[in-house]
Order: structure tokens, then sequence, then C-alpha cells
């Protein structure tokens, strides 16, 4: 796996057409700013509540898998030609982390699960090469669930409270 140390966070690259033609860390940037801007264009709260999650619970930065996804009972990523399993991968960097974003088709719609950092997955395919289909990306938070989009803003303050407390 290709690991690119940016700015805003860690990209991991498994087999994925787009990772295979990053040559720089200036191209993995340019790819990670892409991504975020995916994941959380029309969502700018959840990048919110992710960074104000991060403060509260000592964790700064993302980590970004972008590989080939597939499902055979379990949701796998490939890298190297080998199926690993996502959750696998997660529980390897959950911690290291705020937010945990996961570039890699679903299209067993699985939902993994984390202790410590928020995920974010998309629901199904994501295609990249006409952009055709934009998955709807869930933001699975330790302890809480799934917050939705008309819940946000309320979790959003109750994270602020906890910081002002602490």
């Amino acid at each position: 796996m290709r690991t690119f140390t940016l700015g805003q966070g860690d990209l991991y690259l498994g087999d994925h057409e787009r990772g295979d033609r990053l040559e720089s860390t200036n191209d993995a940037q340019d790819f990670l700013d892409e991504k975020l801007d995916q994941f959380f264009g029309n969502a700018h709260e959840y990048r919110a509540y992710i960074d104000l999650y991060g403060r509260v619970h000592g964790l700064e930065k993302y980590a970004l898998l972008a590989a080939h996804g597939d499902t055979n009972g379990e949701w796998v990523y490939l890298d190297g030609g080998k199926e690993h399993a996502v959750q696998s991968w997660i529980n390897k960097v959950d911690g290291d982390y705020s937010g945990l974003l996961l570039c890699v088709c679903n299209p067993g719609s699985h939902t993994p699960n984390s202790a410590k950092s928020i995920l974010l997955v998309p629901d199904s395919d994501i295609d990249y090469r006409t952009g055709e289909r934009d998955p709807i990306f869930s933001l699975l938070v330790p302890k809480v669930g799934e917050l939705y989009s008309y819940t946000v803003g309320y979790e959003l303050e109750q994270l602020r409270k906890q910081l002002d407390e602490s």
C-alpha cells in the first residue's frame, strides 16, 4: 500500500486507477483535496463535526483509504491484487485520526464500526471516471451512531459544550 503524509492527513492507496498515476506529493495532495471536496462539498457541517470531535477527543487529521472495493460476504478493498477487509484497515488506524474517510466502493452497503475515529462511508459504488453517480456518505460516530444532516447541528452544539466544559 502506498501512503502519502500530507498536511490535512494521510492518503492510503490500494489498487486504484487514479492512485496509480500519482507520482508526487503534489499529485497526492491534489487527489486528497478532490476527495475531501467530494466528501464534504455539500456537507460542511460534517467536516466541522469531525474537526471539533477531534479536538474534544485529542485526535486530528484525516486518513483517506482509496482503493477498489468489493463484497464477498464482507467489505473488502484491493491492494497488490489481494483482498483485504476494510474493517481490518479501520481497526489498524482507529484512534490515530479524527476521521477515517473510505473512498472504497461498497456494493454490499456494509456498515463498519470504530471505537475512536469517526467514519465517513459510501453507501454503494463510487464512480471515479464519469462522476455520474455521487454516493451518499454516512457519518458514523463511535458511541453515537449515524449522524444525519438534520441532526448534525445539534450534535455540533453538544461537542462545543463538551469542549467548553473541559
